[in-house]
């Protein structure tokens, strides 16, 4: 199987991961699908580009890169 994009996130919330973690247990899947069905679905209820919230977080991240001193978007 093709290896797909990698990202790390820091979810900052130990109990959010456990849950994430025993729902993938209780349904079967692996947590890496449980990720991806909740940002596919996030992203289906209105926040997909070229919404308001789409636009924020565009904002947000070139701000956060403005501040990070230009720091290699391809990360």
């Amino acid at each position: 199987m093709p290896r797909g994009t990698r990202i790390t996130v820091d979810l900052a919330d130990e109990e959010l991961l456990k849950r994430i973690k025993f729902a993938a247990i209780e349904q079967g899947k692996p947590l890496r699908e449980i990720v991806i069905e909740a940002l596919r679905l996030w992203l289906e209820r209105g926040k997909a580009p070229g919404g308001k919230d789409f636009q924020a977080m565009i904002q947000a991240l070139n701000e956060y890169h403005k501040a990070d001193g230009g720091a290699d978007q391809s990360r």
